[in-house]
């Protein structure tokens, strides 16, 4: 293996990757566990105010910002959502412990598939990997991401006190085996993936170390705070502040790009997206494109956290998660502070109004990254 063997591709750049991608993850350790010295527990409630929510917001802004999008999945945009929240209200009312874990491990899901989704970007923007070592590493992903849910000290007590809560508590011999047989399957896979990754490099194939540097991060973050903090404060500040500031990151170079390019179309072309934008966008999607022009990423950030906020009013939440509960603790930090213990979420400790909101727009967000990021689709690449 030579210098030759490595072909480094970025995301954003160089600069911006090692803040966003690589750098992001260890600062956002530090911050949850200053956050879990100094702070109330409220602040994971409010991580998911300023930074949970915004993300959100960028994935109706990615979804609905462009007129092409709109046609191209007039149906899913319009169908789903409406099943999902029609779901979400009969799930929150009549089985809400179904709809509690089911909504979790979605979510879960959604968290392996984005990072796998930035490393195929990764390839992409590197000219290297393949179909092939793209299933190895979503392969990577979910076993090493099921690892944590299985044997961490954190996840260990959220699934055995389910467990015990249905009266089906195993003993800790079969414990110890499911651990054991987890991190059997994991290390066999380990040394698998890195032997196909060697296999590959001597077959004359390329690979971006930037792509498994930040894997790496990914992982950093995940299994320290699982392991090393194992608390659902730190762990849940630090996940969301990575997944949901890199989504943002994303999504506002992926609408800047697009915009950029569709104004570069050359104006004689009669196909040209700028000739077909001209006839039918409307003020949204001018705002759209307003938001992420060059030098007003300042706009993009205060109109997203302006949503933010009007989304915590209408949820009629308490006002201490503005301010990371610092002017005032009352009830809402000791009722975290008790359910965090047993791996609820803020979504939880919320009414039933505030619960179907956070849920049925989180779930659409889930539902809509499903679809809108294959890196394939030379639609997609033509804003990465």
């Amino acid at each position: 293996m030579n210098s030759a063997t490595f072909q480094p591709g970025y995301i954003l750049n160089r600069r911006g990757d090692a803040i966003w991608f690589l750098g992001l993850p260890y600062l956002a350790i530090l911050f949850a566990l200053s956050c879990q010295m100094w702070l109330p527990a409220v602040a994971l409630a409010s991580i998911s105010l300023w930074i949970t929510i915004p993300h959100h917001f960028a994935t109706w802004l990615r979804t609905y910002g462009f007129k092409e999008d709109l046609s191209r999945w007039t149906q899913r945009l319009i169908v789903g959502p409406i099943v999902i929240l029609t779901l979400t209200i009969l799930g929150a009312i009549y089985i809400p412990i179904t709809f509690f874990i089911v909504n979790v491990l979605w979510d879960h899901q959604h968290s392996i598939m984005q990072q796998h989704g930035f490393s195929r970007i990764y390839d992409y923007k590197s000219g290297t990997g393949t179909r092939r070592s793209g299933r190895f590493d979503l392969g990577f992903h979910w076993i090493f991401f099921g690892n944590m849910l299985i044997t961490s000290p954190l996840f260990s007590t959220i699934w055995l006190g389910q467990f015990a809560i249905m009266g089906l508590l195993p003993e800790a011999s079969t414990v110890q085996l499911i651990h054991t047989c987890s991190w059997s399957i994991t290390g066999c896979y380990g040394i698998f993936y890195v032997i196909q990754l060697i296999q590959g490099v001597r077959q004359g194939q390329k690979i971006n170390p930037i792509k498994y540097i930040f894997i790496g991060s990914s992982y950093f973050l995940w299994y320290f705070c699982a392991w090393h903090s194992s608390s659902v404060l730190v762990w849940g500040i630090a996940h969301r502040i990575m997944h949901g500031l890199q989504y943002i990151v994303i999504v506002y170079w992926y609408l800047r790009r697009r915009a950029e390019s569709d104004e570069s179309a050359p104006s004689n072309s009669p196909q040209s997206d700028k000739q077909i934008d001209s006839r039918v966008e409307g003020l949204g999607f001018k705002m759209v494109r307003y938001m992420v022009g060059s030098k007003r990423v300042w706009v993009f950030v205060g109109i997203s956290l302006a949503y933010a906020a009007l989304f915590q009013i209408i949820l009629m939440e308490p006002l201490e998660v503005f301010g990371f509960g610092v002017f005032r603790v009352s009830e809402v930090s000791r009722t975290i502070e008790s359910l965090k213990g047993i791996g609820m979420t803020d979504a939880m400790w919320q009414g039933l109004y505030a619960e179907i909101l956070v849920a049925g727009f989180g779930m659409t967000h889930f539902y809509f990254d499903s679809f809108i990021w294959k890196v394939r689709d030379k639609k997609v690449q033509k804003g990465l």
